[in-house]
């Protein structure tokens, strides 16, 4: 076992903080000092925002601390760190014998710890830590109703905060005392509607992808002809997509009529309409009706629009319907 997987257990935070004063006359140089970690934290696209999302327990915020000391003793690989604002983790991972998938899920956190450990920068920040070497805690940590923390960020009546035990939380303020010192009830993790939303798009995009496929997609060609000829196609839905007049007569009647995303049934009720308006038809002429594609229902001919206008005009409709030959009664 290397040095470096021996040190993952040097340091513990303690449960029980010692009381500390922050003296008022260094609310100043601590008020600079904070603006200059989240200005840090910003350029390695960290928050104390995000980094209050995570609720890392105790042992978990102990090896994250010792992690963090090794990468910045480390001065390769705190330098490649600090040029590519990530921590190499594939390298880490072999010196501290951690996986890669968990340093993942640590990262933040522990950039956060080196970050703010990394030499002299932020006493007045890192003062209010309270860690030890080799001490040895395993009492199970309390879930206490109020959390206590150094300020680090206010909005409202919310502040975010670095406890004396390692924890970035965010707290309803109840009480602010002087020094950068907020206490408050812990606030839930914010729901985030970004990726739902993005979900739903994506889900919205594939369907709209497919109802335009399904609505293009030629399911049905019907071919009506009487005095005049006309061709019809409908998609999947069995909506009219194209309706072409193949005679100068068919063109007369198709003009005349609006038939785009109608059903069936009224496209070919409405062009037997105008082809007996127009005096194209008359009553017991012949009128065929060609089906081809998918077929029709079996009693499409015997209710609706069609069969009605069918038996008005008292019309002799040969009608193949896909090799089928149906008859209007």
């Amino acid at each position: 076992m290397g040095k470096r997987v021996l040190e993952k257990q040097r340091f513990v935070f303690l449960e029980k903080p010692t009381m500390e004063v922050l003296q008022r006359e260094e609310n100043e140089n601590r008020e600079n000092q904070i603006t200059a970690y989240l200005a840090e934290l910003k350029e390695y696209h960290l928050s104390v925002k995000n980094l209050s999302e995570s609720r890392p327990d105790r042992k978990t915020r102990n090896l994250m601390l010792n992690l963090a000391m090794i990468l910045i003793s480390e001065e390769k690989l705190w330098e490649k760190t600090r040029e590519s604002k990530r921590i190499p983790l594939k390298v880490f991972s072999r010196m501290v014998e951690v996986p890669v998938f968990e340093l993942k899920e640590m990262e933040k956190q522990i950039l956060a710890y080196a970050l703010l450990l990394d030499g002299d920068k932020y006493p007045l920040i890192t003062r209010y830590l309270h860690y030890k070497e080799g001490a040895s805690e395993d009492a199970a940590e309390e879930n206490a109703k109020t959390s206590r923390g150094l300020s680090l960020l206010t909005s409202g009546r919310s502040s975010y905060i670095l406890t004396s035990q390692g924890q970035f939380q965010r707290i309803r303020v109840e009480e602010r005392p002087s020094g950068h010192v907020a206490s408050g009830r812990p606030k839930g993790k914010r729901l985030s509607l970004l990726k739902p939303l993005l979900a739903l798009l994506l889900i919205a995009a594939l369907l709209g992808g497919v109802y335009y496929t399904m609505s293009r997609n030629i399911t049905q060609t019907i071919i009506v002809k009487a005095a005049g000829e006309v061709k019809m196609d409908f998609n999947s839905f069995g909506d009219a997509v194209n309706i072409l007049g193949i005679d100068s007569t068919g063109r007369k009647f198709v003009e005349k009529a609006y038939f785009q995303g109608k059903d069936i049934d009224t496209v070919l009720a409405e062009i037997i309409e105008q082809a007996y308006i127009t005096e194209t038809i008359r009553e017991r002429d012949e009128i065929t009706i060609l089906i081809s594609g998918a077929f029709l229902p079996e009693d499409f001919f015997k209710a609706g629009k069609t069969h009605d206008r069918i038996l008005s005009y008292q019309l002799n409709a040969k009608i193949n319907n896909n090799g089928s030959f149906l008859y209007v009664e």
